[in-house]
């Protein structure tokens, strides 16, 4: 067998993916009125507010005859649907059928949490993990949030998180945004413990990184070397929008010129900036997803500086074969079993 890591074209999305909790929007985006749509494994939803404020998460699709509930509008904590009038509640109920009797009728609902600054929903079954992730989304103590930017992507999220864990491109592939004029160096390494695989440092670049289950990456960048004082914190989370889909929750915080977020058009400065810095990516990874579609393997040759990546791949694989040992067991032979040129092969599953 090939000691490479392989991953099949097969874009479905597994179900064993399903049982985390997702942040699918920041609080600041669903005003008490709003309706938000979004998608999450191949299935949209809308977010909106009770009466009292709190968020609910329903199918964007009325009981009645299958209209976007996206195209309604908010009444008194419920969705009226913009065609016959039918108004649901953030359970699911369809509460009031106008021009009719009173119709027994619900579409399917999510369970909710709000923390944090953003909005996070169980796409899982019916046993419910109450523990959000504790890292991905705090912001340090010291770090102002200059930021918060929601993209959605044309490139499957395994692949696009992968990306993102991957530091070795930069000189070649951010030549225009904040890798210009690096020098690559003669070599780069993810240095972690086996006590904590998923998180390290980039040597020799000034950035801590993190990959936090299922789909956050978290860094910190010394913007003039390691404890310079002026350091950068960002979190990108990768969600399983829909096949070959990303939706991307951006967060942006500073420990310096903490003043910068009252200036006027900052957020849309540091929009621009991180849509540059993913348009430098997109089409790479696009490619990648295109020729793996086409039967090539994105992972032919890993070499030690793919370590993050791989360890996301193997993580990945075990729980799509529902059957997770993270983080005890790979964390007790992580460094062994990804030693170069020795790859222990793991087998080809979803990649999804």
């Amino acid at each position: 067998m090939s000691k490479a890591l392989t991953a099949s074209a097969d874009m479905e999305l597994a179900s064993g993916l399903r049982d985390f909790w997702y942040p699918v929007d920041f609080s600041k985006n669903l005003g008490v009125t709003s309706i938000r749509s979004f998608e999450l494994f191949d299935q949209t939803w809308i977010l909106f507010r009770d009466k009292d404020g709190k968020a609910g998460c329903i199918q964007d699709e009325c009981a009645h005859r299958a209209c976007p509930l996206s195209l309604g509008k908010w009444v008194d904590g419920k969705i009226k649907c913009a065609y016959h009038g039918w108004e649901f509640n953030p359970q699911g109920l369809c509460v009031h059928t106008p021009s009719c009797r009173q119709a027994k009728a619900s579409v399917r609902s999510l369970p909710v949490l709000e923390q944090d600054g953003m909005i996070w929903v169980w796409p899982g079954g019916p046993t419910i993990s109450r523990d959000l992730p504790k890292q991905a989304p705090l912001i340090p103590d010291g770090f102002t949030l200059q930021a918060e930017i929601l993209m959605e992507l044309d490139v499957e999220h395994g692949l696009m998180l992968e990306n993102l864990l991957d530091l070795a491109h930069a000189p070649f592939t951010h030549t225009g945004t904040f890798a210009k004029g690096w020098l690559a160096p003669a070599s780069v390494k993810f240095d972690s413990s086996p006590q904590t695989p998923l998180t390290g440092q980039w040597n020799p670049y000034p950035i801590e990184m993190t990959f936090e289950p299922p789909c956050y990456v978290i860094s910190t960048i010394g913007l003039r070397g390691r404890d310079c004082g002026r350091q950068l914190h960002q979190l990108h989370a990768c969600l399983p929008m829909g096949k070959g889909r990303t939706r991307l929750l951006y967060r942006l915080a500073l420990d310096f010129f903490q003043w910068a977020r009252f200036i006027p058009g900052n957020h849309l400065f540091w929009r621009a900036l991180a849509q540059r810095v993913i348009n430098e990516d997109i089409r790479l990874v696009q490619g990648q997803q295109q020729r793996l579609q086409a039967g090539a393997n994105v992972w032919n040759s890993p070499v030690s500086y793919d370590k993050l990546g791989l360890l996301y791949r193997r993580w990945r694989n075990q729980v799509e074969r529902s059957s997770p040992e993270w983080p005890t067991a790979i964390a007790q032979k992580s460094d062994e079993a990804l030693s170069m040129p020795e790859l222990n092969p793991v087998e080809s599953r979803q990649i999804s």
